[in-house]
């Protein structure tokens, strides 16, 4: 069968999953996604992705999750770190990946429909927290948070979890059941705090939110997480358990629709705090520009802070500060950071500086 243009464009998506997302992670889903870029079929049912949705990860996750929920018993199964001990080889794993999905392509299909990529890697918040920190330096606490992009709230309680930076940089709980080991490089530390910021207000904003509650989001949940990383899985556990039970606020919506209402519910007295991660590569450019608008306005009536981390064309994830007021915005990218939060490279003040955004301030 010839691929279409699409089909192209797609096959040529699964490569660089293969060799930009899986190096040294997924042993696994890197073998399967260099096959799946030559296979039609597999190509065409990885197309029925919803709009904005990743193709490679919701196919290998949405396979991932019939067999989690209890189609164990085909082979490729034994090709699955999260299902058997002691798995196969990947290598040899891509004519049962191939079965399997034309048995189940139905199933496998309206999951890719109706599911999107709502990871919420707690681990994260790791790199996440100094920027908090930087935060409650700068502004009165207690900080008010709104998630944009929040999934099931996991990182909406990162005040509850314990992190451990090396030598004797350890805050949170010591009773925390998540806990959170991260490896700082290069040549500064990250500026942590002597204990972590109080929280006042939490809300979470998404789409399509996932209730930590329900069997069905959270084997989704725990799909989404790669078959080898068993110990990521571990803290997804834990932390579910945790805000099944604190249970924060998460509204279904558009973070840009509903940003105003949300700025709105926060009290008076404290420092208004978005964050995103890993959230605005899902938005067109339009509905980023958009947001950015939303968040310059609702900071001329009152001072807020963004902290994203994201993907901005750098050569890892950059961690970025930016503070919207009266005057404008000023925008400060504070560290790189591993993809999924397992190291930061904190940057030096003076490289921050330069990375400063000029813009004019608005009227």
């Amino acid at each position: 069968m010839t691929l279409d243009p699409r089909g192209t464009d797609l096959a040529q998506r699964f490569h660089r999953f293969a060799e930009r997302e899986c190096a040294g992670i997924s042993p696994l889903y890197a073998a399967l996604a260099r096959q799946v870029a030559g296979d039609a079929f597999l190509l065409d049912l990885a197309s029925r992705a919803g709009p904005g949705q990743p193709p490679p990860n919701m196919l290998f996750a949405a396979v991932h999750f019939l067999l989690l929920r209890g189609d164990s018993g085909h082979p490729l199964a034994g090709f699955y770190a999260s299902l058997t001990p002691e798995p196969a080889s990947p290598d040899e794993a891509f004519p049962a990946f191939q079965d399997f999905c034309r048995a189940h392509a139905p199933d496998v299909a309206g999951l890719l429909r109706h599911r999107v990529v709502s990871t919420n890697e707690v681990q994260r918040t790791a790199c996440l927290l100094p920027a908090f920190a930087a935060v409650a330096r700068e502004s009165p606490a207690p900080l008010h948070l709104i998630e944009v992009g929040a999934s099931a709230g996991l990182n909406l309680l990162w005040d509850r979890y314990a992190f451990d930076y090396g030598e004797t940089d350890r805050l949170g709980p010591a009773d925390a059941p998540v806990r959170l080991m991260c490896e700082t490089r290069g040549d500064h530390r990250p500026l942590l705090p002597n204990a972590l910021p109080k929280i006042g207000r939490r809300l979470g904003i998404n789409p399509v939110p996932l209730d930590p509650r329900d069997p069905e989001d959270t084997a989704w949940l725990r799909a989404l997480v790669w078959p080898e990383q068993t110990a990521r899985a571990e803290r997804l556990s834990a932390a579910l358990q945790l805000v099944a039970e604190a249970g924060p606020e998460v509204i279904k919506g558009e973070g840009t629709a509903h940003l105003p209402n949300a700025v709105a519910s926060m009290p008076a007295v404290g420092t208004l705090c978005v964050f995103h991660s890993f959230t605005l590569n899902q938005f067109s450019a339009e509905a980023r520009s958009g947001f950015l608008e939303t968040l310059r306005r609702l900071g001329r009536d009152r001072p807020l802070f963004q902290i994203g981390l994201e993907w901005r064309g750098a050569a890892a994830p950059e961690l970025v500060m930016t503070r919207y007021d009266a005057t404008g915005r000023s925008s400060r990218c504070l560290a790189l950071c591993d993809a999924h939060g397992a190291w930061i490279e904190w940057l030096h003040p003076s490289h921050a500086e330069s990375a400063i955004d000029r813009t004019r301030p608005e009227p």
